[in-house]
């Protein structure tokens, strides 16, 4: 497992906690992982195979490719099926508002397709752009420049 953060640009560290990125091999036989409450907002890119989120008992749903995860304020499970890289930026709760029009609380305990909180056309250009990057410096690139627009 590799998992590495990186500071923000010091014009976004108001608003964004870190950027992180997860590298897991696939596994034979992988395992639930709980995921504990931070109370931060992060927007996430599946960059490698879906993952499941359990939400009750064995039912789960796969998580969305490039999503918002709200507050997480209720610790859940996740498991890989297969490879896992992710890159996530990890917002504080009031930074996140700044991007968005829906209340924060809509948001929590739950995933939501970056589609259905800043439309077609902006979401698949950023998402994009992530998945074409070849490395985490240019995604933190790609993030920071259409931030600070």
């Amino acid at each position: 497992m590799d998992y590495q953060t990186f500071q923000p640009h010091p014009d976004l560290a108001a608003i964004v906690n870190c950027y992180w990125t997860l590298e897991v091999p696939a596994q034979d036989n992988p395992q639930r992982q709980r995921i504990i409450p931070d109370g931060m907002i992060e927007m996430a890119f599946i960059l490698g195979d879906d993952i499941m989120r359990y939400t009750t008992g064995d039912a789960f749903i796969l998580q969305p490719r490039a999503m918002v995860l709200g507050q997480t304020i209720q610790a859940f499970y996740i498991e890989p099926t297969g490879y896992v890289s992710t890159f996530a930026i990890r917002f504080y709760p009031y930074g996140f508002a700044n991007f968005v029009t829906t209340p924060l609380k809509n948001l929590a305990n739950r995933e939501t397709s970056i589609e259905s909180l800043f439309g077609e056309k902006q979401s698949k250009e950023l998402e994009r752009k992530i998945i074409q990057a070849t490395d985490t410096s240019a995604r933190i690139d790609i993030y920071r420049k259409i931030s600070l627009r």
